[in-house]
């Protein structure tokens, strides 16, 4: 596919379906996961579409939490979705030049400890420090779970479907 640099100008019609469809994959891989808690390809896809596209990864993101919201409801952890999946990609768009998978796998299983405390922050001005302190304790053993998924998911997957990306973004298509 001939994609314009990630960084530079409009969208083109092709490049929005590209993203719009990697919104859905990362959407479709959560929900081909869902009966292992906290173990899902979210992180890894939302690194690796950041890494080829730079800050336009963000409308992937943006169409992924559409449709968590629109299939799950749009509950207190949905608000979370719109800072918390963000602040991923833009954290990997500023790695974007790191190849190697052991790094990759430790940023995701990091975020993946860190994401019960992140949603927790909403919680704050719903009932103070006592309750989202209470809500982050609670979750600390689906952290745990999640930072463990994440990097043995990246670590095991991230240069397949880094090759696997270059290989189709890379190809032109008439």
């Amino acid at each position: 596919m001939n994609l314009p640099s990630p960084r530079a100008g409009k969208l083109n019609v092709r490049e929005l379906c590209v993203l719009s469809l990697m919104g859905a994959l990362i959407f479709a891989a959560k929900l081909a996961l869902a009966s292992a808690p906290n173990v899902s390809l979210n992180a890894l896809l939302i690194i690796l579409t950041a890494v080829f596209f730079g800050w336009r990864a963000l409308y992937s993101v943006g169409v992924y939490i559409m449709l968590e919201g629109l299939v799950f409801g749009f509950g207190m952890w949905w608000w979370s979705y719109w800072y918390l999946w963000p602040l991923l990609a833009v954290l990997a768009v500023l790695l974007s030049r790191c190849r190697s998978t052991l790094i990759w796998a430790v940023f995701a299983g990091v975020f993946g400890l860190c994401f019960g405390a992140l949603c927790s922050i909403p919680y704050l001005f719903i009932g103070g420090w006592e309750l989202a302190f209470s809500y982050w304790i609670s979750g600390i053993p689906f952290d745990l779970l999640h930072c463990a998924g994440n990097f043995i998911t990246t670590l095991i997957l991230f240069k397949p479907l880094y090759a696997v990306m270059d290989k189709l973004l890379s190809k032109k298509i008439s």
